[in-house]
C-alpha cells in the first residue's frame, strides 16, 4: 500500500490490523468544509479581491470560525501521513512520492491553469482587462503578483499555498523523520513518549501559540491570509501531527479525552467570535469588526494575547476532532471508497470554478445567504463534471492532479 501525501488518507494498518479510516473521514469532511469557506469569501469583512456587497456577519464569522480548525487539522493529518510513508519506505522513497503527489500539480496544473485562471478574474473584476480569458493569457507573465503583476508563482495568491507549505516542510523537516539507531526510531518518535500523559499533550497549545506571537512580532502578520495562520505555526501543525501518531498510547489519551477538548473548544471558539466582531463583548485593541462590519481601531500587542488564546482554541479543535472521529467515524464505506482519491483534485480545482461561477453570480443582487448557497450548489456541480469524466478517468490528468495512475 502506498501513502500519496498531500491530504491522500494515512490508513495503514495497525498493528491489530484496524486501520485508520477515520482519518479519511475526517479529510473529506475538512475539504467540504474548505468548499464552502471558499464559496463564503465573496462576502466575508476581510476579502479584497473578488467580494459582493452587502458583507455577511454570518458569513464572515463562519469563515472565522473556520480558520480556527480547518487547516490545523490538515497540517496534523499530513504531519501523521509522513509518519506512516517512512514505515513503508526509505528516504529515497518518500522524496520521490512528495515530487509525484504535491509537487507535480502544483507546478504544472498550479502554474499554467489554476493561477492564470484565478488572477484573471481578478483582473476582470477591477476592470484592468477586458480581453477573454485566452487573448489575456499572455498578459500572466506580466510582472509578479505580489508587487502589482500577474504572475502568481506556484503556490502565491491562490489556494494552492498549502501545496507549497507542505513540500518545503517535508524537506526542512526531512532530518526529524529519519530512522537511525539501534531503536530505528526517529527523533520525533523518541520525543514524542513525553506525550502520552493529557496535561502534556494540552501544553503542546504552547508551541502553536508561541509560533503566532513570534510571527506577529516578527511582522510576518500579513502571512495569514493564507489559511488564517502564519507558516511558522502550520509548520508547528505538522510537525505535532507527526508526534500524535507515532505512538498508539498517545492516541488512545486523544480518544478518551476528546468530549473535553470539544467542550473546550467550543467555549473558546465562541469568546474569539464574539470578541473579534464585538457581537457583546468588544475588547479595544481585539475586537477587529463591530456587526455591522466596520473595520475597529488594533492595538498590536492586545492582538499577541488574542493570538495566543487562539493557539490554544485551535489545538483543543485538533484533539477533539481526532479524538471524536476515532470514536465516531472509524469505518469503511462505498462513499469513502469514491471520496478518498478526490480529495487532491478536487482541492486542487475547487476555488477556480467557485471564482468563475461567483464572479458572475454576484451581480444577481440576490443577497448574501442565497447567492452563497447557489455559489455552492452551481460550483459543486462544476466540478464533479471536471472530476467524474475527465480527471477519474484519463492517466495523464490523474497524473498531473496527483493521483494513482490506473492499471490497464
Amino acid at each position: 500500500m502506498t501513502d500519496t501525501s498531500f491530504i491522500k488518507p494515512p490508513v495503514r494498518p495497525e498493528p491489530s490490523g484496524a486501520r485508520l479510516y477515520y482519518l479519511d473521514w475526517l479529510r473529506v469532511i475538512a475539504i467540504l468544509f474548505v468548499f464552502l469557506h471558499h464559496c463564503a469569501k465573496f462576502y466575508d469583512f476581510h476579502t479584497f479581491t473578488i467580494f459582493d456587497e452587502p458583507r455577511s456577519l454570518a458569513l464572515s464569522a463562519f469563515r472565522e470560525f473556520n480558520f480556527l480548525w480547518m487547516m490545523p487539522l490538515f497540517f496534523v493529518i499530513s504531519g501523521a501521513a509522513v509518519f506512516f510513508s517512512f514505515r513503508a519506505r526509505r528516504v529515497s522513497g518518500f522524496l520521490k512520492e512528495r515530487v509525484l503527489r504535491i509537487l507535480v500539480p502544483l507546478l504544472f496544473v498550479g502554474t499554467f491553469i489554476i493561477n492564470p485562471l484565478q488572477v484573471y478574474f481578478e483582473r476582470l473584476f477591477q476592470g484592468k482587462t477586458t480581453l477573454n480569458f485566452f487573448a489575456w493569457y499572455p498578459h500572466f507573465f506580466d510582472g509578479i503578483y505580489l508587487a502589482g503583476g500577474n504572475f502568481a508563482p506556484p503556490g502565491v495568491g491562490t489556494h494552492l499555498w498549502y501545496l507549497l507549505y507542505l513540500f518545503v516542510f517535508s524537506l526542512i523537516a526531512l532530518p526529524l523523520f529519519i530512522n537511525f539507531g539501534k531503536s530505528k526510531s526517529s527523533l520525533l518518535t523518541r520525543v514524542g513518549g513525553v506525550f502520552q500523559r493529557p496535561w502534556a499533550l494540552l501544553l503542546l497549545f504552547v508551541p502553536v501559540s508561541a509560533a503566532s506571537v513570534l510571527a506577529e512580532a516578527a511582522g510576518l502578520g500579513l502571512t495569514r491570509i493564507a489559511g488564517g495562520w502564519d507558516p511558522l505555526s502550520f509548520l508547528v501543525f505538522f510537525l505535532c501531527g507527526y508526534v500524535l501518531y507515532c505512538r498508539q498510547d498517545t492516541r488512545e489519551v486523544i480518544r478518551r479525552f476528546a468530549w473535553m477538548s470539544l467542550a473546550a473548544a467550543v467555549v473558546l471558539t465562541w469568546l474569539h467570535l464574539d470578541s473579534h466582531f464585538g457581537l457583546t463583548l468588544v475588547v479595544p485593541g481585539m475586537t477587529r469588526h463591530g456587526s455591522d462590519g466596520a473595520l475597529l481601531p488594533f492595538d498590536r500587542q492586545a492582538w499577541m494575547l488574542v493570538l495566543a488564546l487562539r493557539g490554544l482554541s485551535g489545538w483543543c479543535w485538533v484533539l477533539a476532532l481526532l479524538g471524536l472521529g476515532e470514536r465516531l467515524l472509524n469505518r469503511d464505506n462505498p462513499a469513502l471508497d469514491y471520496a478518498n482519491p478526490a480529495v487532491l483534485p478536487f482541492y486542487v480545482i475547487h476555488f477556480s470554478v467557485i471564482y468563475v461561477v461567483g464572479y458572475y453570480l454576484i451581480r444577481w443582487d440576490l443577497g448574501p445567504l442565497l447567492e452563497f448557497g447557489l455559489i455552492a450548489v452551481l460550483s459543486f456541480a462544476g466540478i464533479m463534471a471536471i472530476y467524474e469524466p475527465l480527471i477519474k478517468r484519463f492517466n495523464l490528468l490523474r497524473f498531473l492532479l496527483g493521483m494513482k495512475m490506473l492499471k490497464k
